[in-house]
């Protein structure tokens, strides 16, 4: 089929209907741009592909050529003067005997409606062929209908369609395979007598027809060849691919408690075994290994699970790589570029930025550890955080196997904590700890005897509103009491 056909896809309108002036074709669905359903899908067959790009065009470039490199072209429509104008427009790239042209906006259309849409053209020897689909309710007014009428076909747009809707239930799916020969000679006869004042490529069908060419069609299922023109289609067609993609995961043996409230990107890959927990968001090139428990209401994005990996309820993780048999949440918040090694446990309220937490190490509550090396079996108590960046330098803290971080504690980097070590609770740690020390960096207990008493004895008289106004009041806990200090001295 490369051999002979090359692809059109039209990327070019403005989509208006979305009303966000900008390119709906950029849009996302499971984590991937709309434009690249069909890029890639014209890559699957190998067949070689012009996309016509115009508004916003440098938007629609960059998407392609980061997934394709150079190896599909761009042809430029200045002006979005309708469909058969910009087919127009890659006239001189037309090399192959059969041009397929398709519209950027139909990322469900199928391998298989290719190929039989080739098949039917090629055995047929049609000058043009098309893709019909069949809808059955009224209210669908955006897509052009096919009628046949004495002899001869045709495609009537769908501000231009005054007939029955219900009795007019043969669309046109926007899909087109297209005889060089026929298109060169035709194609400068289109004309824009129509509502939008465009040239369409639909009028080829009726121009093929009444010049006794060969018209033929083939029909597929309209969810498979719907487009977007609006958010809410937009939202209807990714929850339709996003149960596609978890079909398939639940083939492969994944089971997901609650699949339509889970999301998961088209990049995402999934081992045997593993749970997907109601609500959980898994995004970009998230890869979890076998036997992963991915708990409700977690999200995670670029981010790398080994296989036994429990990841708690409400975790976001983006960008980490955590090894077996860890242990992740609730509540944890991994980032930029986290690892957590083998048996590791990372706690509720925990937050790792850019960091390596060695094998069996736990940090259960209330951390943050960022720009740090811990090492193995190193207990971090609760409430520890490291100071990383003092305004201008982000700098590095190093704890080394087995030492044990007292809670409260305030690490200020660049610091090394070193083996065996101990820091007791409540300190900040300015300097290297020595292999082996206990490091106290705390200021020392002072008791006021009696003085709690005194607070309780405080008399009524001295809480009510003072007579002079130059008195002024402090709070301690939930008492008030009357001070005789001006205002400006305390």
């Amino acid at each position: 089929m490369n051999d002979n056909l090359q692809a059109i896809i039209l990327a070019a309108g403005k989509s208006t209907r979305f009303n966000t002036e900008k390119t709906k074709l950029a849009e996302t669905i499971c984590g991937q741009a709309m434009i690249l359903f069909s890029t890639k899908l014209m890559a699957t067959l190998h067949i070689p592909t012009t996309v016509v790009v115009g508004y916003q065009q440098e938007i629609i470039k960059k998407i392609i050529f980061a997934e394709h490199n150079d190896t599909i072209t761009c042809a430029v429509q200045e002006e979005q003067n309708g469909t058969g104008h910009a087919l127009a427009c890659t006239q001189e790239l037309w090399n192959n005997d059969y041009i397929l042209v398709m519209n950027g906006d139909m990322p469900l259309v199928t391998v298989t409606i290719i190929k039989s849409l080739y098949d039917e053209h090629i055995k047929s020897g049609a000058a043009i062929s098309f893709v019909t689909a069949c809808i059955t309710h009224s209210q669908e007014q955006s897509y052009g209908r096919v009628v046949v009428a004495d002899n001869c076909i045709s495609i009537i747009e769908a501000k231009d369609f005054i007939g029955n809707l219900e009795e007019n239930y043969l669309i046109n799916a926007g899909i087109y395979i297209i005889t060089k020969k026929f298109l060169k000679n035709y194609i400068s006869t289109l004309n824009d007598n129509n509502a939008n004042k465009e040239f369409y490529i639909t009028d080829l069908v009726k121009i093929a027809s009444d010049n006794g060419y060969i018209v033929t069609t083939t029909k597929a299922s309209f969810d498979d060849i719907c487009g977007i023109n609006t958010f809410e289609e937009l939202s209807t067609i990714e929850q339709i691919k996003r149960l596609e993609i978890i079909k398939h995961w639940m083939k492969q043996g994944v089971r997901f408690s609650h699949p339509h409230q889970t999301h998961v990107d088209t990049t995402v890959i999934i081992g045997q075994g593993s749970y997907i927990g109601t609500a959980v968001q898994l995004r970009g090139n998230t890869i979890i290994g076998k036997n992963c428990t991915i708990a409700e209401f977690s999200s995670l994005n670029n981010v790398i699970l080994e296989n036994d990996v429990t990841i708690h309820s409400h975790c976001v993780i983006e960008d980490s790589y955590i090894e077996s048999h860890a242990d992740i949440g609730p509540f944890a918040h991994l980032r930029s570029n986290a690892t957590i090694k083998h048996k590791s446990v990372i706690g509720n309220f925990v937050e790792i930025k850019n960091s390596v937490i060695n094998t069996e190490t736990k940090i259960k509550h209330l951390s943050y550890i960022g720009d740090a090396t811990v090492g193995s079996r190193v207990n971090i108590g609760a409430g520890t955080i490291t100071c990383n960046y003092d305004g201008i330098t982000k700098h590095t803290t190093i704890i080394n196997d087995h030492a044990f971080i007292g809670s409260n504690n305030t690490i200020v980097a660049p610091v090394t904590i070193g083996e065996n070590a101990f820091t007791a609770a409540g300190s900040t740690i300015t300097a290297d700890v020595p292999t082996n020390a206990l490091a106290i960096a705390r200021s020392h207990q002072t008791n006021k005897h009696n003085y709690a008493q005194k607070l309780k004895t405080t008399s009524v008289e001295s809480i009510i509103t003072p007579e002079n106004n130059s008195d002024t009041f402090s709070f301690i806990g939930a008492r008030c009491i009357r001070s005789t200090t001006p205002a400006d001295e305390q």
